[in-house]
């Protein structure tokens, strides 16, 4: 389980294009992986919505994205853990509170921007790997990254 390859990417949803990218290996959270994202995205292009999974929800990344890079993070609350009490902390309330009336509706919906680009990858370049070593692997996931922002840019998606 350790070795298994784990890619996690930051889109524009307007375009699909892939602003960052960060190729490990093995189980886990996604949480860890949200704030080096959002910054690499964030120096890239003018972010002001994040919209990421519940395996992105934390206080911390929260927040990064809102206090230290004046992005609106758009993270439903972890679901993992039902309960009728509200979440303590600020902002995971807030998302709780606005995802409950259903406010970021929309803004959430962007988010299967990023599934899309994950199949557009898959169906374009292929969904096994072919190296056999964990690094080989991450570099492989992180060359399929650039190959599809070249085809993006060129039109060349089929």
């Amino acid at each position: 389980m350790r070795r298994l390859p784990k890619l996690s990417i930051a889109v524009a949803a307007s375009c699909h294009l892939i602003l960052a990218a960060r190729a490990t290996t093995g189980m886990g959270g996604d949480h860890p992986h949200f704030e080096p994202l959002l910054f690499e995205a964030w120096r890239r292009a003018d972010v002001k919505v994040a919209a990421a999974d519940a395996g992105y929800d934390s206080e911390a990344n929260h927040e990064t994205a809102r206090r230290d890079m004046g992005v609106r993070s758009v993270i439903p609350p972890d679901i993992g853990r039902p309960s009728a009490k509200p979440p303590t902390t600020r902002y995971r309330r807030l998302m709780r509170q606005r995802f409950d009336r259903g406010a970021d509706k929309t803004t959430y919906g962007q988010r299967w921007q990023v599934e899309t680009v994950n199949s557009m990858i898959k169906r374009n370049l292929g969904s096994a790997l072919r190296a056999t070593t964990a690094r080989r692997r991450s570099r492989e996931l992180l060359l399929r990254c650039i190959v599809h922002n070249i085809m993006v840019l060129q039109g060349t998606q089929p």
